[in-house]
């Protein structure tokens, strides 16, 4: 598995191989690349749809694969698969038609030489930045091999739909393609990975562009209906899918007409505390004791989501203890600091950073804290203990607001208009974990004001949160601020339902 992982390689199902090929197949003569062929599943789907098309044998199948798996491809002709780097592989050959599951290499796990060639070989490659997976990289190869007029249908992680690095990448296809047509699986394709992925069909190569059509579904069985999308939504930041309404549409609705407002009018948002080795500087209250390592230079911290509840009623009693040492303490704490050098956090990449290595920056204590990795409901936490978290959370800064509008703000963050902005505005990682950058919380929306009416419902939603009731605690909230701004039930039911949709997209086994 953790080859697989490295190398990126997950063959694909033959069910999914013939729903990518299906659209580009047709009864003209044809020649068909595949870029990393692997066990041959996409020219073997190819192959097979042709002949269900027509009686002849006009299609022409090419693959390359630095580790090919040639057993299911015997009957091609030996010098049409080729054992190479595709980006070895001759620009000066060209076909009507790519079909490719690309390796999904992270960027940080690519052999950083080879890739400085390539981009040194491939002038298109400039397009994307040092981050870009490797995915990427074989997708704008692929399109240096088309003929005029040609396509490419592609099964590409979702991270073509939110990845900073797509952008480009997305304006590039725009650009070179008259029809772009995408669809985002939420099911489970690849065994062993937890990556969601994406179908794409682009067509028509060096047309201008005249169509990009998009559609959510949680598999390839299901009923897919695809909707137009504008290039301004295509370019954007994170592409959303088809679930029905427009989100933004409803959203603006929500700003325009209710009052709502970004979050960043009233609240700064930072990282939590970076310690870069969280093992070694965050102890429990006896590990702590067996350095001899005083209260003062102790800091309660929050670590977990599962801590969210427990800190509404017990505070920073039974939390854990971040390591907050000065340069001065090299000599009292020696124990710690050597076992720190032994394990060889001190050559971590925050830790030589920072002067000394271990002198954890803290930062101010902020005024609450908020989730930034969770399937679904996420909630401002109130930090009225004065205690930290690490950066698996953000801290929230609030801008001279009075006690009575946090309370506010922190019931309207849980109600749905706000839990849509934020799955609309956050991205979608391995296991359908919402991600929520800075950036998307900022543009959260919520609702401000300065009356006492909140209190009773401030205090029954931490009720509930206390006892991880989250559910409950949305719709307690939801109710209340439909009532009070006189939101009609059409919107009401128009936003739930989108809320569910997308949560469905992201975690497609939800009950």
């Amino acid at each position: 598995m953790e080859l697989k992982k490295k190398n990126g390689v997950y063959y694909t199902p033959s069910a999914l191989a013939e729903f990518l090929a299906e659209p580009l197949v047709n009864t003209n003569e044809q020649t068909i690349l595949d870029p990393a062929y692997g066990e041959g599943a996409l020219l073997l789907a190819a192959e097979k749809i042709f002949k269900g098309k027509t009686i002849g044998d006009g299609i022409h199948l090419f693959g390359c694969d630095t580790k090919p798996v040639n057993g299911l491809l015997k009957h091609l002709p030996e010098a049409n698969l080729l054992k190479t780097d595709f980006f070895e592989f001759p620009v000066e050959k060209k076909f009507q038609t790519v079909l490719m599951n690309p390796p999904y290499v992270r960027h940080h796990m690519q052999n950083e030489k080879k890739i400085s060639t390539y981009r040194v070989l491939h002038e298109g490659l400039k397009i994307l930045n040092n981050t870009s997976d490797l995915w990427a990289l074989f997708l704008v190869k692929a399109v240096s091999h088309l003929k005029e007029g040609g396509s490419i249908g592609a099964i590409l992680p979702w991270a073509f739909l939110q990845a900073d690095y797509s952008v480009p990448l997305r304006k590039y296809l725009s650009e070179n393609f008259g029809v772009i047509d995408v669809v985002a699986l939420s099911d489970k394709y690849f065994e062993d990975a937890d990556e969601r992925v994406v179908i794409i069909w682009l067509k028509e190569y060096g047309q201008k562009n005249k169509s990009i059509n998009i559609a959510a579904s949680n598999n390839i069985l299901s009923k897919i209906q695809s909707s137009k999308i504008s290039l301004k939504s295509w370019l954007a930041d994170r592409v959303s899918c088809n679930v029905g309404n427009d989100p933004d549409e409803i959203l603006g609705r929500y700003e325009s007409e209710f009052g709502f407002t970004k979050f960043s009018e009233h609240a700064d948002v930072k990282i939590g505390v970076v310690t870069g080795a969280v093992d070694h500087f965050i102890l429990s209250k006896e590990e702590a004791k067996e350095y001899r390592i005083p209260s003062h230079r102790l800091i309660p911290i929050i670590t977990e989501s599962e801590e969210f509840p427990k800190y509404i009623i017990d505070g920073k009693k039974n939390l854990r203890l971040l390591v907050a040492l000065k340069q001065k303490d090299h000599l009292k704490f020696r124990k710690f600091i050597q076992l720190g050098i032994t394990e060889g956090y001190n050559l971590r990449a925050h830790s030589i950073q920072r002067d000394p290595w271990y002198g954890v920056k803290v930062g101010q204590v902020a005024d609450a804290f908020f989730h930034y990795r969770i399937s679904k409901i996420p909630y401002l936490l109130p930090n009225d203990k004065g205690v930290q978290c690490t950066n698996t959370f953000h801290r929230i800064y609030f801008k001279n607001l009075t006690e009575t509008e946090k309370k506010w703000i922190y019931v309207s963050i849980l109600s749905a208009p706000a839990q849509l902005s934020l799955e609309v505005n956050s991205k979608t990682y391995g296991r359908g974990i919402m991600k929520i950058e800075p950036k998307s919380l900022k543009n959260a929306i919520v609702i401000k004001r300065n009356d006492v009416k909140i209190d009773p419902i401030y205090a029954k939603l931490m009720e509930l949160l206390s006892q991880n009731k989250k559910e409950e605690a949305t719709n307690y909230a939801t109710e209340f601020i439909n009532s009070e701004l006189q939101i009609g039930t059409d919107l009401a039911i128009t936003t739930n339902n989108l809320i569910r949709s997308l949560r469905m997209l992201r975690l497609p086994n939800m009950n």
